[in-house]
């Protein structure tokens, strides 16, 4: 499977089997595909299912990126989630231009980058797809925290969870983690499912999140152009 959307970010083109039995000819036109978009790219495999594709991602002449490299994690049990309300932190759901501007600027601001390099992969057009929910969480009015939300086919997946470094540690990551849940909640999903960075991933387990797998993530050679 292809998910790209264009951005100059290699995170949000990624090529990943989503079946369990992945023809190596498929992984290689996937990746001859997006090279011949000119696009920045990741490739993700399964660790241990997918590991009869080492040897082409090998033969493709990628190499393996262990900073991206995520597990994937599950919650089954997502209607008794829980969490104490964080005192000082207002949580809204972006609802127009205004917010999802404001969505933007905090995302770029915690990853780093402009907000115009932030929006490649985040069109406006997303506050019109019921399927996606994107939060910010205020503290005295200021954004500090945010996180994504979508659902489909009983699944509600958490995407994009962070905080400003002056307001961690107050438990800011878990409330957003939990409104992204809950919006799936809401939507009849009983599934939840995330990605973890390894800092956490020990809030997640604490929460009921089990890992199914790890992702190895594969790029091009850094002294590649792309």
């Amino acid at each position: 499977m292809v998910a790209a959307t264009g951005s100059p970010f290699a995170l949000f083109n990624e090529v990943l089997p989503v079946e369990e039995d992945v023809d190596a000819g498929a992984l290689i036109e996937a990746v001859e595909e997006v090279r011949a978009a000119g696009l920045s790219f990741r490739v993700q495999l399964r660790e241990r299912t997918d590991d009869q594709l080492l040897p082409v991602v090998h033969e493709l002449g990628l190499e393996e990126d262990a900073g991206a490299s995520w597990p994937a994690m599950i919650l089954s049990a997502m209607l008794t989630a829980t969490s104490h309300p964080e005192k000082g932190l207002r949580i809204a759901l972006v609802e127009d231009k205004a917010g999802f501007e404001q969505f933007v600027r905090l995302g770029a601001g915690l990853g780093g980058v402009s907000p115009d390099l932030y929006a490649t992969w985040l069109p406006e057009a997303i506050l019109d797809d019921p399927a996606w929910g994107l939060f910010i969480g205020y503290e005295a009015d200021a954004p500090v925290t945010m996180s994504m939300s979508f659902h489909a086919d009983g699944v509600a997946g958490v995407y994009n969870v962070g905080t400003a470094v002056p307001a961690r540690r107050r438990g800011y990551g878990w409330a957003m983690t939990l409104a992204a849940i809950m919006a799936g909640a809401n939507a009849g999903c009983t599934i939840s499912t995330l990605q973890s960075s390894t800092m956490a991933m020990s809030i997640y387990e604490a929460h009921g999140f089990r890992t199914l797998y790890r992702y190895r993530a594969f790029r091009e050679p850094t002294n590649a152009t792309a």
